[in-house]
């Protein structure tokens, strides 16, 4: 009888182990070594927001109103990207949510009053506050495109 081949040298080059670990590739070792990978869906709310165009360092001369303007363009970005992107901060995990109010439906039975229509209607509104005063502060701001 003639001895079977082993396991790993019928396995592709790329799923070969490397010489340092003797483990099984479906050990405990090699997953706690893992980095969780980053995803464009999954991220921190809290996380630096680079929008192109806008300088991340800020010329020490601004003056207040410049100043000012500045950090609404950003804040209006920012609040545009979420609203385009449906990037609305809801909890997947139920427990995490804070309770809903009672719920309001129209005349077909459809549910007017849900989390994502007030999450969005909350950041809409944020997003016109920031864009009025904008317009106080310089007269020729171009609202952005998406805006009623």
């Amino acid at each position: 009888m003639t001895a079977a081949p082993p396991v790993v040298s019928m396995l592709p080059s790329w799923a070969s182990q490397d010489e340092n670990s003797n483990t099984s590739l479906g050990s405990q070792e090699n997953s706690e070594r893992r980095r969780k990978r980053r995803s464009r869906w999954c991220c921190d709310e809290k996380e630096k927001v680079f929008i192109p165009g806008m300088p991340t360092v800020l010329p020490t001369n601004l003056d207040p109103n410049q100043e000012r303007a500045y950090l609404l363009q950003l804040q209006i970005e920012e609040l545009s990207r979420r609203l385009r992107t449906e990037d609305l901060g809801i909890p997947y995990n139920p427990e995490e949510r804070s309770p809903s109010p009672e719920p309001i439906y129209n005349s077909a039975g459809k549910r007017l009053n849900t989390r994502e229509y007030r999450v969005r209607k909350r950041l809409e509104d944020e997003r016109h506050m920031h864009i009025t005063e904008m317009f106080t502060i310089n007269p020729d701001y171009k609202p952005p495109s998406d805006y009623k």
